[in-house]
C-alpha cells in the first residue's frame, strides 16, 4: 500500500504543476475470468473472481491519457498433478495484486469516446497457505474500452483488460526433497466498470 501512495502521489503532484490538464480518478469493479496453465503433468488453474480497483490518470492531451492502475482480485488456486493431485485439488486462497502505469489513447470527439491502451509494470501473488510462497512478476498489460462523458465532471467507464504476468512461478508441489516446481504465463483477463470523477480544468 506504501507504493500505492507514493505513486499517486507523484501522479498528483505532476497534476499540479500542469494546470492545463485534468486528472481522472476511477473506481472500479468488476469480473476476473479464470485461468488455466497447462504443464507437463498436470495443471494449475486459477478460478474465477471479483475484481475491484482504481484508476488514476491524467490528460496529456485531448487523446490521451497516462495512467497508474491497481486492481485486487481474491480467488482461489486448484492443481491436479499426475503424481501429487491425481484429482483436481484445491490447494490455497490467493490474493493477487495487478499494478499498471500506460497510457490509453481515446478516438472520436462526442461524448462516448472508445479508447484503447497499453501499459506495464508488476503484480504480486500471495496465497493464503503459507507452505506456498508468495511471487512478484513483471506484467505487461492491454486495454480496450468506452468513456462515455455525462457532463466535464462525471462519466462513466467500461473496459476489457488482458494482464500478461511474465513467467509466473507460484507453487512448488511435492514431499521430502523432491517435486515440482509449476511455472508459466497465465494469463489474466478481466471486465469491468467504474464511475469517472474529473478534477481540474
Amino acid at each position: 500500500m506504501k507504493k500505492i501512495a507514493l505513486i499517486i502521489a507523484v501522479i498528483l503532484l505532476c497534476a499540479v504543476d500542469t494546470y492545463a490538464q485534468k486528472v481522472e480518478i476511477t473506481p472500479q469493479y468488476g469480473y476476473q475470468v479464470g485461468s488455466k496453465y497447462n504443464y507437463y503433468g498436470g495443471y494449475l488453474k486459477f478460478h474465477a473472481s471479483d475484481q475491484y480497483g482504481l484508476t488514476f490518470g491524467i490528460n496529456a492531451s485531448d487523446d490521451v491519457t497516462i495512467e497508474f492502475m491497481w486492481a485486487q482480485q481474491n480467488s482461489k488456486v486448484s492443481v491436479q498433478d499426475v503424481i501429487y493431485y491425481p484429482q483436481e485439488t484445491e490447494v490455497s486462497d490467493m490474493q493477487a495484486n495487478h499494478y499498471q502505469l500506460g497510457a490509453i489513447h481515446m478516438f472520436g470527439y462526442s461524448d462516448a469516446r472508445p479508447f484503447a491502451g497499453l501499459s506495464a509494470g508488476w503484480s504480486t501473488w500471495n496465497p493464503e497457505d503459507s507452505f506456498f510462497d508468495s511471487h512478484t512478476t513483471f506484467t505487461l498489460g492491454i486495454t480496450g474500452g468506452l468513456k462515455y462523458f455525462f457532463s466535464d465532471r462525471i462519466g462513466l467507464r467500461l473496459q476489457t483488460q488482458l494482464l500478461m504476468p511474465i513467467n509466473y512461478g507460484g507453487f512448488y508441489l511435492g514431499s521430502g526433497g523432491s517435486g515440482v516446481a509449476v511455472s508459466g504465463n497465465i494469463l489474466q483477463l478481466n471486465f469491468s466498470g467504474g464511475l469517472i470523477i474529473g478534477l481540474g480544468d
